[in-house]
């Protein structure tokens, strides 16, 4: 909706075309466009307006004559709020007035005449159909008369955008591609089903991201400069260690392959237990 704003002012005008069977707008068409554009005009820099994240007396003051701006001129769209009663009760009268002119005698009229005839009936029923539209449609809803309450509320609660349902109206879109991927036969069990897959799947690529980065951080000698080539670490020693010749760190290191030992121990010494660089030399240095 947002980016639709942004665009409407550009692109309504050109939709506003002549007739294919007129060279020229007649003054009333004019008229009736300069009026629409107006309304698009009045209703679009209203609601860029109420995306500001702060306010001031100015800018809210021109929020509400962008406001009266659209409740001059919504008139002019007045017809396309017709309900299904309204529509119904002009279906009936364009039927009757039809058949009343109908009834008119035009036997003894020319040419010129009878052409004349035809175009007052067909301006006749225009003028009906819209004088019946407009009489049965209104503006009188919740979402319009809410937004005329804007200026008061934001000194008291703030920007608007707090209040926006763009958010929560986002999550809707998952469960509408998911209808569209169905068959549209019982989808119910077919909606359920999709956004649970696409919903395990994410959870899985998420899980997957937090355990290569958990890999990362606990390695508990990332700071410390490995020596020479790196030695794979085993979890299970591939033979029985002879503990007779072992009497150090250093001939742990030599006779399990694990060359950076004693950087592990000295730096699980200093991080985990506190240990001084004197006692973890100590410890280092003497027998096991």
């Amino acid at each position: 909706m947002r980016n639709f704003a942004k665009v409407i002012m550009g692109a309504f005008p050109v939709v506003l075309c002549r007739k294919a069977n007129q060279p020229h707008s007649t003054g009333g068409q004019v008229q009736e466009f300069n009026k629409a554009i107006r309304y698009v005009h009045s209703m679009t820099d209203f609601y860029l307006m109420t995306q500001y994240n702060s306010y001031i007396d100015k800018t809210i003051s021109y929020m509400q004559a962008y406001l009266h701006g659209f409740h001059d001129t919504k008139d002019v769209f007045l017809q396309f709020r017709a309900g299904k009663g309204a529509k119904k009760v002009v279906a009936e009268a364009y039927k009757n007035l039809l058949r009343a002119q109908s009834q008119a005698s035009i036997s003894n009229l020319t040419m010129s005449e009878k052409a004349k005839m035809h175009q007052e009936n067909n301006l006749e029923c225009r003028e009906l159909v819209e004088d019946i539209l407009k009489e049965g449609a209104h503006c009188n809803f919740l979402k319009m008369h809410r937004i005329s309450h804007y200026a008061e509320q934001i000194p008291k609660f703030g920007a608007l955008g707090q209040f926006s349902t763009e958010i929560s109206e986002c999550m809707h879109k998952s469960f509408k591609d998911a209808y569209r991927r169905s068959n549209k036969v019982n989808a119910t069990s077919q909606i359920i089903t999709n956004h649970t897959r696409d919903h395990t799947f994410i959870i899985k690529d998420l899980t997957i991201k937090a355990w290569a980065k958990a890999k990362e951080t606990r390695n508990p000698t990332h700071h410390v400069r490995k020596r020479g080539q790196v030695v794979p670490l085993y979890l299970q020693l591939q033979e029985k260690l002879n503990f007779g010749t072992i009497s150090n760190l250093g001939d742990l290191e030599r006779v399990t392959g694990l060359y950076d030992l004693g950087l592990v121990t000295s730096a699980f010494l200093r991080e985990e237990l506190g240990y001084s660089e004197m006692s973890i030399s100590r410890v280092l240095s003497g027998g096991i």
